[in-house]
């Protein structure tokens, strides 16, 4: 998958950009606080109709304006064809369309075009609250599977009625029958996600240990699913929730809100017999992410036949160089990617012959001579 194009227009401190993206690395160049990351969260923002940065849509409409629309044109490995993707947000919402047709519903575009991200901030990934890890299984899975975001829909709403519901009553006075059916509706939704969400976590642990066969440095790391019941059967998991759901009726109806289920889901990276989290140091946690990344690349490339888009907001500052050359060695040979740097020496460009480097400064983008940089790399060596 490439992207051949991106336009913005009144996204974040760019009245217009029109930029032509090398098929294989994009260097964005800058100091700090010129536009850089934000060409990075418009290409995601354009594939996930959400960004990283915000939970707020209208943070990404340029300041004094009402609306922000981003294009991107892509070529997809299995078509001949271009395909243009466009999205529109203002105060009232979003709009999406795939070639000038509107896309009703975003479950249905969202798994189109697939991009993976790696940032400073992913390291709440590992340190931050469960809720974190849940909203990274959501947006990945959705990405190469659109009908986890139908179940996963499904349970929200389901589950918000269940608990609007618990609110209501009483031990002493409720409709038994009505409560049963939303929870059974709520079990078939919640198993399905439990369903995927184990596969999806099975893949990634394969996919850690083979890129850390191929990439040395990398940490070692291995997966552990936290959830309210064992994940075996679908059937079994059903039975066992709806057991769950029983036991606990009186103590949700006290508390006013479902206590057991897929919105309560964890998952925890380990080396060996120890919790990351609790007993690796900051360059393990953030190797750890990596590998995790790193291993999402695989899965995507096994289940859509081509590789992702790879968005790198200046993640090389922190690592070695022996570790840079692996990691971009290995990556260039795979996919586009798209990377943001405060200094061009953290990515050694003489490495690679299809580069594009572009300069950065107060909302203006300007493609570079790689010459003038590939110099001055030679100079230090």
């Amino acid at each position: 998958m490439i992207v051949r194009k991106i336009q913005l227009k009144n996204f974040r401190n760019y009245e217009n950009l029109d930029i032509e993206l090398n098929k294989k690395i994009n260097v964005f160049l800058g100091n700090n606080g010129q536009g850089k990351t934000n060409i990075l969260e418009s290409i995601y923002v354009l594939a996930i109709t959400k960004s990283y940065r915000t939970n707020q849509d209208t943070d990404l409409i340029r300041a004094s304006t009402k609306s922000t629309k981003i294009k991107g044109i892509i070529k997809k490995k299995e078509s001949q064809n271009e395909s243009e993707l466009e999205i529109l947000i203002n105060n009232k919402g979003k709009k999406v369309s795939i070639n000038k047709k509107p896309i009703k519903k975003i479950s249905e575009y969202i798994s189109y075009f697939n991009v993976i991200t790696f940032h400073p901030d992913d390291l709440i990934l590992l340190k931050g609250s469960p809720s974190e890890r849940r909203k990274f299984l959501n947006v990945e899975i959705g990405q190469l599977d659109n009908q986890y975001l139908m179940y996963l829909n499904n349970y929200n709403t389901i589950l918000k009625n269940r608990n609007d519901y618990l609110k209501k009553i009483t031990l002493e006075s409720y409709d038994s029958g009505y409560l049963d059916i939303i929870t059974r509706q709520l079990v078939d939704n919640a198993v399905m996600i439990y369903m995927y969400r184990q596969d999806f976590i099975d893949k990634l642990n394969k996919a850690i240990k083979k890129v850390n066969g191929k990439i040395k440095g990398l940490e070692d790391v291995e997966l552990k699913y936290e959830t309210s019941v064992s994940i075996t059967t679908a059937e079994e998991i059903k039975q066992a929730l709806i057991e769950k759901y029983k036991n606990n009726l009186q103590r949700e109806i006290f508390i006013t809100q479902t206590i057991t289920g897929p919105h309560r889901d964890n998952f925890l990276f380990f080396m060996g017999e120890n919790n990351i989290k609790d007993f690796g140091s900051q360059g393990q946690q953030r190797m750890a992410v990596l590998s995790l990344k790193l291993a999402e690349i695989e899965i995507f490339k096994e289940k859509k036949g081509e590789y992702p888009l790879l968005l790198l907001d200046d993640v090389f500052s922190e690592l070695d160089n022996r570790k840079k050359i692996a990691i971009m060695r290995y990556l260039s040979k795979r996919m586009q990617i798209v990377i943001t740097t405060t200094d061009i020496n953290n990515i050694d460009i003489s490495e690679f012959k299809e580069i594009s480097i572009f300069m950065v400064k107060n909302g203006v983008v300007k493609e570079e001579n790689q010459n003038k940089y590939r110099g001055d790399i030679n100079e230090r060596k």
